[in-house]
């Protein structure tokens, strides 16, 4: 019975999410299936969560049957809207044989090969999740605290800081390292256990694996999207899903970092490819992710303002009269989100600026081009730069708005570990690897369509020759 459970669990979240996808995405795509069921599968994943707070919201205990009953009735419309549209609905599982059939013999064994190695890695992560119990220490004091109290209550009861906590005397009230931590990641856990009605620290962790397949699919169907060969797009997918420290986060999961960086990752990509296509369903995908980064990690929110610049170098550029207007309108709303939250937060986070921390530059350096944590990504990526220069228009124009979201980014990461307090994660490598992955699965994808497009040209230049 456990066995069915947990895999209705997991199954609905991709059944919510791929449906609702395929009703909005166009038909003639390359790839279509796994850009349907990956992103679609991000989307379930970061809903369901949200549907469990709104029944919170309004009354209703922490449920799987009320929870299940939702997504089941919103799979149900989905469905319906399908039939309704009859032969014009493409179907969600729609094979695409012509890509690996135009495929030389050595190029289709070389897929199957990486496409056999990636089953077996999940397979073998899926195993090491069912085996072990929770046990990253982030992990155990800042997340699955809620889980398990959410889970025992049945319900979202808060969470204060200590000193609150104190002067309630713990009436009606809990606490944690992070109490202001978002909700999305302890519900993911919290609705696994409801689905066997019983706390239980290796199942509830099985929607990191998941997690984990979706974003590759994502990853894969979207390099497609942007022009990839299969190859190319399977080989860059590859070296995505076996990073080892992105695989440890699987195996010991409970961090959310895993998370954001499939969410960040997920805009992005969607991001790019509206501003190529201006397909409203990208469009539609880069603003729901965008967003989402929020509900995920507190890093999720400057994430999914580097889109802010981004956009106002695209497409405000067309719009010069609105284009300050815009930009003042977005920076107060981000002063009012955060002086809501804490009106003290903007001085305590000017207090955590310091001077330059050498040995926070050290430890980022290491952790990106040393250590065995993202396989050799920061070379690949400056590689993938310094060769992309060499194309005319590559960052002023092609890659513009993912170039810049991705500079901006990068920027802040720079910041916070070499200007700010936390340079001592980065000098003891407690805190630099782990913030690494939420950025390093869009970096990938920024260098797997340099270096598609540094072969195409020099395929094009060797028939010209």
């Amino acid at each position: 019975m456990d066995i069915l459970l947990t895999t209705l669990a997991l199954l609905l979240p991709v059944l919510f999410g791929g449906l609702w996808l395929n009703l909005v995405m166009p038909a003639p795509l390359p790839a279509r299936t796994a850009l349907v069921l990956g992103n679609g599968t991000l989307i379930g994943l970061l809903l369901i969560p949200q549907f469990m707070w709104g029944l919170d919201l309004v009354g209703v205990p922490l449920s799987f049957v009320a929870t299940g009953l939702l997504t089941f009735t919103l799979i149900i419309v989905a469905i319906a809207l399908h039939l309704a549209r009859g032969t014009r609905a493409p179907a969600m599982l729609t094979p695409d044989p012509s890509a690996f059939a135009s495929m030389p013999t050595s190029h289709q064994m070389l897929f199957i090969v990486l496409l056999c190695l990636l089953v077996l890695r999940c397979v073998t992560l899926g195993l090491e999740v069912l085996w072990r119990p929770l046990f990253p220490w982030d992990a155990t004091m800042h997340w699955a605290t809620k889980a398990k109290v959410w889970f025992e209550f049945r319900s979202m009861v808060p969470f204060v800081e200590n000193d609150v906590w104190v002067s309630l005397g713990g009436e009606n009230v809990f606490t944690d390292r992070h109490p202001d931590y978002p909700h999305t990641v302890p519900l993911l856990q919290v609705w696994m256990n409801l689905a066997i009605g019983r706390w239980d620290e290796s199942l509830m962790n099985l929607p990191w694996l998941l997690c984990l397949v979706a974003m590759g699919c994502a990853f894969y169907g979207q390099l497609r999207v942007a022009g990839a060969s299969a190859l190319i797009a399977m080989g860059f997918t590859y070296m995505l899903l076996s990073m080892p420290l992105i695989n440890i986060h699987v195996a010991l999961a409970g961090y959310a970092d895993l998370f954001l960086g499939a969410t960040y990752c997920a805009a992005l990509m969607a991001f790019h490819n509206w501003l190529t296509t201006r397909c409203r369903a990208q469009g539609l995908l880069a603003a729901f992710f965008a967003i989402s980064c929020m509900l995920v990690k507190g890093e999720g929110i400057p994430w999914a303002f580097t889109f802010i610049p981004a956009l106002l170098l695209t497409v405000g550029k067309q719009y010069k009269s609105v284009k300050l207007a815009i930009l003042a309108s977005l920076g107060a709303l981000l002063l009012l989100v955060l002086a809501s939250k804490n009106p003290a937060v903007i001085a305590q986070f000017l207090r955590t600026v310091t001077e330059f921390h050498a040995d926070g530059l050290t430890g980022t350096l290491q952790a990106v081009f040393l250590h065995d944590n993202l396989h050799l990504l920061g070379y690949v990526i400056m590689a993938a730069i310094a060769l992309g220069l060499t194309i005319p228009g590559t960052f002023t124009k092609t890659y513009l708005g993912i170039s810049v979201a991705l500079a901006c980014a990068v920027g802040m990461f720079l910041f916070l570990f070499l200007f700010t307090v936390f340079g001592a994660g980065a000098s003891s490598f407690t805190g630099v690897a782990r913030l690494c992955i939420q950025l390093a699965p869009g970096l990938l994808f920024l260098g797997a369509m340099l270096c598609n497009d540094i072969l195409v040209r020099a395929r094009m230049n060797r028939r010209q020759s």
